[in-house]
């Protein structure tokens, strides 16, 4: 066989050589292995604040609460070897919504539930407080709960003018209707307003005429009369 002969039949085994070889060496190469970790959270500290507003001596019996979560809390981040790679503090402060806030009036228990701002609206007009005793009403203690170690408390004075507003109107708005006349519910109106319960007088005089739809005759005479009060006429 002629050496050009050799050649030509050696050519496809050294290309074969040369692949294994090459393929050879890439199986060598070291490989990239993904690394995983985790994310650790450890909290630090966990409070709630009550903002029961200015001044704490409630002189009106509306008062806006607004309660606030707070949390602290330790980020750390590990490696697959359980180094870790970060570690961070995070402060979150935030509505305390759609909560059970807890009021103890003259020893006794009511509810109220803040909205999704964490905020709600104390009314010592409103139904459920009507059986108390006002004239010895001195302190409305705020609790909000979180957890039994997690408690937040503020106590709202009540004045004693307002202890006085709050004995008169009282039966200015929850007395039976049915037992006046158009005249005596006019006064009753006018009084809310004298003892500066705009919005309860508007309330009154607003469901009053409501209630009088039926009548049309004693509707226009509670109107008429209405009337006559806000021009002082007799």
């Amino acid at each position: 066989m002629n050496t050009a002969g050799m050649q030509s039949s050696l050519a496809p085994w050294a290309l074969w050589l040369c692949a294994g070889l090459l393929l050879g060496g890439c199986s060598t190469q070291p490989q990239t292995i993904p690394t995983s970790s985790r994310v650790e959270t450890t909290l630090l500290s966990h409070t709630l604040s009550i903002d029961a507003g200015e001044p704490r001596v409630l002189s009106t019996p509306q008062r806006n609460i607004r309660v606030t979560e707070q949390k602290l809390q330790q980020i750390t981040e590990y490696d697959a070897q359980d180094q870790p790679i970060s570690s961070r503090d995070s402060y979150q402060a935030l509505p305390w919504a759609n909560q059970n806030l807890t009021l103890i009036v003259e020893g006794q228990q009511f509810t109220l539930q803040t909205d999704n701002e964490g905020a709600v609206r104390l009314n010592l007009l409103d139904e459920q407080f009507i059986e108390l005793d006002f004239e010895q009403l001195r302190v409305v203690e705020v609790i909000a709960r979180a957890s039994p170690n997690v408690v937040a408390e503020q106590d709202l004075l009540v004045s004693r003018e307002l202890r006085s507003v709050l004995q008169e109107a009282i039966p200015l708005i929850y007395d039976n209707l049915e037992e006046g006349d158009a005249q005596q519910w006019v006064e009753r109106v006018r009084r809310l307003h004298a003892l500066g319960l705009g919005e309860e007088s508007a309330q009154l005089e607003n469901m009053l005429i409501l209630l009088t739809v039926g009548d049309p005759e004693l509707q226009f005479e509670f109107i008429q009369a209405l009337e006559r009060e806000h021009s002082g006429s007799p």
